[in-house]
């Protein structure tokens, strides 16, 4: 067939054309590639499709489109001689309501013209913006899409168009935010649905859809008949503008047909990507405290205590380039169009036919490591100043897109975000509600954080009109007192006590809400809340508990904040408030030796360089031993030293439990707040014969429920039979007789009926090393002169004690040791703790094949784990792991209890695919890599991405026998996605053991040079204490032997590399 168009005309050579590529097709092509797409979530299967196939293809989806993924073909689309800027087809099917407005017009479109000329002098800045944050309260969770957008759409109906919609006082938001979500929605599915299945199967939602168009109309034709009916010559709104205003061109003014679209267009469009906007620039500012201290101090700077103004919003530079950089991330807008007016030859190589349309994705314009670096993934906001933004290639940044067509309102957007966060920075602390929450996404047309909530409190010094026009200023302000309570055990005469908690998994908090439970015993009433939430409001007239951990010598996510603003304090030589007293408790792993409780003391030290009195000595726990015990001890010298007690009962210890006969009632399911996860497989990757077993599982998560390569599944897991029985065996009990607990402070204890079995299977450690304070009660319960008063109090001696935690003893096998003891078994359930959830590395990469889901089916993950199973080192029974071993029991179809968990270490893959690449891992901790190496295989196997080098350093004990995923790996090695360097520990003989470290030391040539001089990430995953700790050495090694350095200056390297991100750690 002849060639369609003139070689020489175009100056092309033909032998250097390309043909586009094109992912596979399904079901023989017959539906294009509209299986690949989620039709709740599409843009996200065009992210997983772009990084597989990227950074050109094209995709059939009801037509031809090709996608562009890259700063460097993306700039050539901006040539408006050859390229028309055209609504999407989720844009087309919402002309139904916005039709020739801005937005959905088509360009060239008459009325597109008129619009778009009168309105440019309309928008000016609006400052009338009131936050109402304040009387809800510091514990009032704020959910930011919703939030915003009831800000926004008042915001954008009284500037537009004079009409107030009063949303901050109203119960639900307004009946037109809803319509037009649920309407957009739709309008995206529809977009990405096969126009016979539009038809035939979803013309109820079709309908449903009609209807919300039509309500929004109705409410822009009541906006334009109030006008008409109540005229005001003298405003200078847009609804003027658009109703009476002649375009100096046509000599015409707007259609009232138009007239109607653009109002339907501004309420949508004015309200819904701002909202957007504002939410994910809040997520950056709370996801990173140094960012929001250094935005806080700019705001405080440049607005002091007076109102915000327009003269001031030009000096806000820093919270401008938060901004900024947020849109880069995220813009809630994530496609730009582009139809050929010509055919043209894109890239060189790619011929395009006229009419065709090519779609740039933001997320990956936005983040090419070329334009923006391999840190293009990261919220740094200083990449936009100092020149930085001016210095940028004029097409690299588009998030309200370009030329004629760019969004008319993104002055004005920029200027009310810039308003509203002014404003809150200057009178509020702001927080996660939740401090482990990582950025989940939804989408309508546009992307929005999903469920993002957070918390406010008023800085000291603001008062209830701070910062608003007519309110007082910091000279007149009252300063106010502290406003938090999220735990409350008791009112009256009691002393308040402020608890404050950091820390990422859940144990600090656990020990704070166990303090709460106790306080009450001694008159205390206790106020708990996150470590963050003490920046500038540290109280001096109640004492203070600090509860916090450290990872990797670094601060928790809640706590990050705090630790930076105690250090600046430091730095500026100042000192708190006179009479503020305090008290640290510390949570480690000894495994972290060089780090082993940094912050803790860190804090505890700081607090009294900076003049805070302390209460008792601070104390450090080593959860790889036993964390409870030494906090019982301490919490109760605590109490004591608050309440000027001498002593305490171990008499109030226990619940009051109701015990019936199973036949007397049916069990009611237990609920459980984590998604539900289905197995699809299991497989053993190695048995027992060199050591644990390991086992792989497949899972299908919940749908949207995505992940990155580096993230973690946290399982619910389920106490062995063995233990369960046990423990029924102690008590007499029958697993299905039902259980009631009353008047306790616990939560996890059932208040509803429920089976004792299926209890003690799924709410609680049983396996917990027994402390100190639990053999005291058990004392308590036992005749003076008895066996067992003798047997426990030898057990509580500190050389028997340490015995019993070396050897893992829990309570039910120090109770088997005294047959005789009668302790209730509401005592004992008193003593148990809740049953935490353990996580695991996923050892899956959403990019290889058939693991992308859709809304109906979620992806499918898998997780590998020892399966940890041998004799009880307490000699009772057998041990067996809470997860590892519920998992490896699970059949296909069986549901598991889990939630994704972002990795929050820095442990995922480079932003760049060429970055070198040093994997060390050793056993199970392979999963994380696993992932990695299926993710550049994936890639490499498009043949559009340039993989750098990348080593994986992979301790085993046996090459025949605990080899696992060998075969995956040889696959991936002959790909060229890793070189492989197996090492065995035991294997036969005549053949020498040989560890990781020993490879590692032998290839410090190859290593350095990656290392140093090509700028290599390092990898580790495994067990802290062997390979965590080994592979440090060596690396240490090899910089003294490299650089000449001594031990001292090796060790501050490695920890420069660190913080760098050269090196990252997850270790266990």
């Amino acid at each position: 067939m002849e060639c369609p168009f003139n070689h020489a005309q175009l100056g092309i050579d033909p032998s250097k054309l390309e043909k586009i590529p094109q992912p596979p097709m399904k079901y023989l092509g017959l539906l294009g590639h509209l299986p690949e797409i989620d039709s709740g979530f599409p843009v996200n299967s065009l992210w997983k499709l772009m990084d597989k196939h990227g950074p050109l293809f094209e995709v059939d989806l009801n037509g031809r489109r090709v996608l562009v993924g890259n700063h460097e073909i993306f700039k050539e689309l901006l040539d408006e001689d050859t390229w028309l800027k055209q609504p999407s087809k989720a844009q087309i099917i919402l002309r139904d309501v916005g039709r020739d407005a801005l937005v959905t017009a088509y360009s060239g479109e008459k009325n597109w013209g008129i619009a778009r000329r009168l309105l440019n002098p309309a928008f000016e800045i609006n400052s009338q913006l009131v936050l109402m944050w304040d009387r809800h309260g510091p514990e009032n969770e704020i959910e930011c899409v919703q939030a915003f957008s009831r800000l926004t759409f008042d915001t954008i109906g009284l500037c537009a168009f004079n009409v107030r919609f009063n949303e901050f006082y109203m119960p639900q938001t307004h009946p037109f935010v809803e319509q037009l979500s649920q309407g957009l929605i739709e309008c995206g599915r529809r977009a990405n649905r096969p126009n016979f299945v539009n038809n035939w199967l979803f013309f109820r939602a079709e309908k449903r859809r009609q209807e919300n168009m039509d309500r929004m109309r109705e409410l822009s034709q009541e906006i334009i008949h109030d006008r008409e009916v109540n005229p005001k010559p003298e405003a200078t709104d847009i609804l003027n503008i658009l109703l009476h205003a002649v375009d100096k061109e046509t000599g015409e003014k707007l259609p009232i047909e138009n007239v109607r679209a653009q109002v339907s267009t501004f309420l949508a469009a004015g309200y819904d990507t701002t909202a957007s906007s504002l939410s994910f620039v809040y997520y950056y500012l709370c996801d990173n405290p140094d960012t929001l201290s250094r935005a806080q101090q700019e705001v405080d700077e440049v607005v002091g205590d007076k109102v915000v103004t327009v003269d001031m919003l030009p000096r806000l530079s820093y919270l401008s380039a938060c901004i900024k950089e947020s849109l880069r991330l995220n813009s809630p807008v994530n496609i730009l169009n582009r139809d050929a007016t010509k055919d043209v030859v894109l890239g060189e190589k790619y011929f395009i036919n006229k009419g065709m349309s090519v779609s740039t994705l933001l997320r990956h314009l936005h983040r090419d490591p070329k334009v923006w670096g391999d840190d293009a993934d990261l919220f740094r906001p200083e990449r936009m100043l100092d020149g930085g933004f001016e210095a940028l290639p004029p097409t690299a940044w588009k998030p309200f897109g370009n030329g004629a067509r760019v969004c008319i309102g993104q002055g004005f957007a920029e200027q009310e975000m810039l308003i509203n966060l002014s404003q809150v920075l200057q009178r509020f602390h702001i927080q996660k509600a939740d401090p482990t929450y990582k950025l989940v996404l939804r989408a309508t047309i546009t992307t929005k954080p999903d469920n993002f909530k957070i918390k406010v409190r008023r800085r000291p010094g603001r008062t209830i009109m701070f910062g608003i026009p007519g309110g007082a200023t910091s000279e007149s302000a009252q300063v106010q007192p502290p406003q938090h309570q999220r735990v409350s055990r008791r009112t009256g005469k009691s002393k308040s006590v402020c608890v404050f908690v950091g820390g990422n998994m859940g144990t600090c908090e656990g020990l704070a809400h166990n303090l709460a439970e106790k306080g009450p015993d001694f008159g205390l009433e206790i106020e708990i809340q996150d470590l963050n939430a003490a920046v500038e409001n540290l109280p001096a007239d109640k004492p203070c508990v600090i509860i916090t951990a450290s990872y990797e010598g670094k601060p928790p996510d809640n706590a990050k904040k705090f630790v930076a603003w105690i250090e600046q304090l430091s730095h500026e030589s100042k000192k708190l408030p006179q009479g503020m007293r305090y008290a640290v408790f510390g949570a480690g792993n000894s495994d972290w030796a060089s780090t082993f409780h940094r912050i803790p003391k860190l804090v505890d030290d700081m607090l009294a360089k900076l003049g805070a009195d302390r209460i008792i000595e601070a104390c450090h726990s080593n959860v790889k031993l036993d964390v409870m015990g030494p906090w019982e001890e301490w919490s109760e010298q605590l109490c004591m030293s608050l309440s000027d007690t001498k002593s305490t009962s171990q008499a109030s210890v226990g619940v009051e439990v109701n015990i019936e006969n199973a036949s007397t009632r049916s069990q009611i399911p237990a609920g459980d707040e984590m998604c539900s996860g289905t197995v699809l497989s299991s497989r053993e990757l190695a048995d027992t014969s060199v050591g644990a077993a390991k086992q792989h599982v497949d899972i299908r998560l919940p749908p949207n429920c995505n992940f990155a390569s580096g993230d973690y599944l946290v399982i619910q897991g389920r106490n062995p039979e063995e233990s369960v029985q046990r423990v029924l065996a102690r008590f007499g009990l029958a697993r299905h007789d039902m259980m009631t607990v009353k008047n306790s402070k616990k939560s996890f204890l059932p208040t509803e009926p429920a089976a004792v079995g299926h209890f003690l299977s799924t709410s609680v450690e049983l396996a917990t090393p027994i402390t100190r304070r639990q053999l005291s009660v058990l004392l308590h319960w036992t005749e003076d002169s008895s066996e067992e008063h003798m047997t426990l109090e030898k057990m509580q001696e500190d050389e028997t004690h340490g015995a019993l935690l070396k050897r893992k003893y829990s309570i039910i096998d120090v109770l088997e040791e005294v047959p005789e003891l009668r302790l209730p078994f509401g005592v004992y359930l008193d003593l148990l703790l809740p049953l935490t959830p353990r996580q695991y590395s996923f050892s899956s990469s959403l990019l290889e094949e058939g693991k992308t889901g859709n809304e109906e089916y979620g992806p499918i993950s898998s997780v590998t784990f020892d399966v940890l199973e041998a004799p009880a080192m307490s000699g009772h029974g057998t041990f067996r792991g809470v997860v590892s071993n519920h998992l490896s029991t699970c059949r296909p179809g069986d549901h598991i209890q889990c939630v994704v968990r972002p990795n929050t270490l820095g442990f995922h893959l480079p932003a760049s695919t060429e970055t070198p690449m040093i994997m060390i891992a050793a056993g199970t901790g392979i999963a994380p890599i696993r992932a990695f190496i299926a993710e550049r295989a994936a890639l490499q196997q498009t043949g559009k991405h340039k993989l750098g080098p990348a080593i994986l350093y992979f301790g085993c004990r046996h090459p025949d026998k605990d080899y696992i995923y060998r075969s995956d790996l040889e696959k991936w090695q002959a790909l060229g996605a890793v070189e492989v360097v197996p090492c065995f520990s035991r294997p036969d003989p005549p053949q020498r053991g040989r560890h990781v470290p020993d490879a590692l030391w032998s290839d410090r040539d190859r290593v350095w040079d990656l290392f140093y001089a090509k700028g290599a990430k390092v990898y580790v995953c495994g067990s802290a204490a062997k390979l965590g700790r080994s592979s440090a050495d060596v690396l240490r090694r090899i910089c003294m032997l490299k650089m000449g350095k001594g031990e001292g200056e090796a060790d501050e390297w490695l920890e420069e590399m660190k913080n760098k991100g050269m090196y990252v750690r997850d270790v266990y």
